[in-house]
């Protein structure tokens, strides 16, 4: 894990085994997410693989027997480390630096923004070896792509390369592989100078939207808009956003008057 400014990237590190999950990793990841979420300095998380062969090359294979339970993809019984990513109230970037495969594309489906290098292919190859998803894969790939394309992917096994992935959906950049850090953390940059509360608060809705009924969803997004800050919070947002912009300098006076 490493820190620059606002911005922290966990490094899934496993080269010689092309950045598998084990059981350790499951461990190593929830701790650093509960780290990371917990620190007010830290705005933006980027995970990327060691190395510049893989992302993730899904779970260990030689340690995957005891790693799906009714509860989730664990190693690490206090919770599905998968599901930790998603629920984490700050935005996460999945910095796709090499093959993204099973578990790896699992992780990838769980963060917030996908960018892949250019050379990069992913895709859930499970059924070519008699398994299927185990990560959410078929859950959070026909809600990103839809339902057609994620059974394309999953049910014949089919690994996309960078452009593929950019086409359907799958990934928000392709990136040549020397620009991609750099492009990672210009959409990190993006999103630090943001509200935290709004962030988390807008990141907390749009992972429900496509469950919730219409109605309910509204109802829910105008309760969050309402309570999701202080009154001291939304001033020091709006001062933060004058001063950077005439547009809203002038729109914020104005409301003042």
């Amino acid at each position: 894990m490493r820190r620059e400014g606002a911005i922290a990237t966990i490094v899934l590190n496993r080269p010689a085994r092309a950045n598998t999950i084990n059981m350790s990793v499951t461990v190593e990841l929830n701790d650093a997410l509960d780290t990371l979420d917990a620190d007010r300095d830290v705005a933006c998380i980027l995970i990327t693989g060691a190395g510049d062969r893989h992302f993730c090359g899904g779970a260990d294979l030689r340690e995957i027997g005891g790693m799906i339970t009714e509860q989730g993809v664990t190693g690490d019984p206090r919770r599905d480390f998968i599901r930790h990513i998603e629920q984490v109230s700050k935005p996460v970037i999945a910095v796709i630096n090499g093959a993204a495969m099973g578990g790896g594309c699992e992780i990838a489906l769980a963060c917030d923004f996908r960018i892949i290098a250019d050379d990069a292919k992913i895709g859930l190859p499970e059924i070519r070896f008699g398994a299927l998803p185990g990560g959410g894969g078929t859950q959070r790939l026909p809600r990103l792509i839809g339902l057609a394309a994620a059974k394309e992917m999953i049910l014949t096994g089919k690994l996309l390369n960078a452009e593929e992935a950019l086409r359907i959906g799958l990934v928000n950049a392709v990136a040549p592989r020397i620009e991609l850090e750099a492009r990672a953390m210009a959409l990190a940059e993006s999103l630090i100078d943001k509200a935290g509360y709004a962030l988390a608060a807008g990141k907390a809705l749009l992972n429900q939207a496509l469950d919730l009924p219409l109605d309910d969803g509204l109802a829910l997004e105008r309760r969050t808009v309402r309570d999701m800050a202080s009154d001291a919070e939304r001033r020091s947002a709006q001062e933060k956003s004058a001063a950077n912009s005439a547009v809203y300098s002038n729109i914020f006076a104005e409301k003042q008057e």
